[in-house]
């Protein structure tokens, strides 16, 4: 019970940053549709949110509800107010923004596990995207290059080095900074796929040990299996890496 209410409060605190994240470039941008709807729907939620913490810190919130007058039903006090109802329907719009997520997640995920400075900024070709994730790119290059720091979308392949980034299948070319030694991100990828390759070797004699695997508690076996198959795959994705280096 307490791991499942951890990862609520997870999943919340992460939906908080990113709103925020979002919010605030568009907030910097000139589209004014979209910065009127951003203010409205940030009113919204923090209105939501005095609602929800009202029984735990009641003084202050019902302080803040009414200095910013925040009633739209007459009855003033925000004691009387009940808890949001409902649940949350999944339109295309909120998928949208999960797709847009997970490219910038993944994205510095990527320069991370290539011990590249998270504030460098990277040129990245698209023409072997999925067209309807094309078209997403395209639709919203303000926020992905201001959050993904990416100087520019290419709908070609350059002639210059660069790394391969498999994000949901569809395949994008990243192109780094003059200044990124791709060589010594080569020589440290190389090295990890050997320590890697050294503890997928172990794990399969052990695996391939019928005394080991007959008696090991199952969880014990289930789980050298779920090692196997997640180094298999990250041994995979360095080569990939590694290749188009």
């Amino acid at each position: 019970m307490r791991q499942q209410k951890n990862a609520y409060q997870f999943a919340w605190h992460s939906y908080c940053d990113w709103y925020i994240e979002l919010s605030k470039t568009i907030l910097f941008s000139e589209d004014k549709k979209a910065k009127t709807e951003v203010k409205e729907v940030s009113a919204y939620v923090f209105k939501q949110i005095l609602v929800m913490l009202h029984p735990f810190i009641p003084f202050v919130t019902e302080e803040i509800w009414l200095k910013n007058k925040f009633d739209e039903s007459n009855k003033n006090f925000l004691m009387y107010k009940n808890w949001p109802t409902g649940k949350i329907k999944k339109d295309q719009s909120l998928k949208e923004v999960e797709k847009i997520i997970k490219i910038i997640s993944e994205l510095r995920s990527f320069k991370n596990e290539l011990n590249v400075s998270p504030g460098s900024f990277v040129d990245v070709a698209i023409n072997k995207i999925a067209k309807k994730n094309k078209s997403l790119v395209n639709n919203n290059d303000v926020i992905l290059k201001k959050l993904g720091r990416i100087n520019n979308f290419f709908d070609k392949e350059q002639d210059k080095p660069s790394a391969t980034l498999v994000i949901s299948g569809d395949i994008f070319k990243i192109y780094f900074d003059e200044n990124v030694d791709l060589n010594l991100i080569k020589e440290n990828l190389q090295k990890r796929q050997n320590k890697y390759q050294d503890e997928l070797d172990k794990i399969s004699q052990r695996l391939s040990n019928k005394g080991f695997t007959d008696r090991a508690p199952k969880n014990i076996v289930e789980q050298e299996k779920t090692n196997y198959s997640s180094l298999k795959d990250n041994i995979k994705k360095i080569s990939l890496t590694i290749e188009s280096l």
